[in-house]
């Protein structure tokens, strides 16, 4: 209960927000659960939780209104994430490339303004993607085996940035075992 309705804060922050002209609302989260049971597999499937949890994204998102455009890195465990999101919104996945981050915020910032974006990267990734769109980062590390944050960030053209931190989907745990990949 407590995590719906946290999530019904996130949507209504959304709402309130609003998608006025001259701003873009960007979701940013971490891949869902992931397969950890071969070490030597790099680009591992996600796990029936990790699966859970992108339909309930994808079904918490879709309450709170279309979504434009979905950026994911190249790996199984990104693009199963965001696919119920992307199914749902009818978009294809655009594929981003992690290691440049920069040319990558500066992209979404000049292609995307006005439209509402799901991002969804890595542990090591999403923090610094808050940081290459402008913002400053909210939480200090998203830990191996967190996968509930959700970061919405609100862009204005006036270079006005607002970061709110929401949890979706079930509780992380911490008792998973090591991951091997980020």
């Amino acid at each position: 209960m407590k995590k719906y309705i946290c999530f019904l804060i996130f949507l209504a922050s959304i709402t309130v927000f609003g998608q006025s002209k001259d701003e873009i609302r960007i979701i940013i989260v971490r891949h869902a659960e992931k397969m950890t049971d071969n070490p030597k597999e790099k680009d591992p499937e996600l796990t029936t939780k990790g699966n859970e949890r992108a339909v309930d994204l994808a079904t918490r998102l879709h309450e709170s209104g279309k979504i434009d455009v979905a950026y994911t890195t190249d790996y199984k465990r990104t693009r199963n994430t965001a696919q119920p999101t992307a199914t749902s919104n009818k978009i294809t996945l655009q594929i981003y490339d992690a290691s440049k981050l920069q040319e990558f915020a500066k992209n979404v910032l000049t292609k995307d303004f006005n439209k509402t974006v799901l991002i969804v990267g890595h542990s090591n990734t999403v923090l610094e993607t808050i940081e290459a769109l402008g913002g400053k980062r909210p939480i200090d590390s998203i830990g191996d085996q967190e996968y509930d944050n959700a970061f919405l960030m609100l862009i204005k053209a006036d270079g006005s940035i607002k970061t709110e931190v929401f949890k979706y989907g079930a509780p992380s745990s911490n008792t998973e075992g090591p991951q091997m990949m980020h």
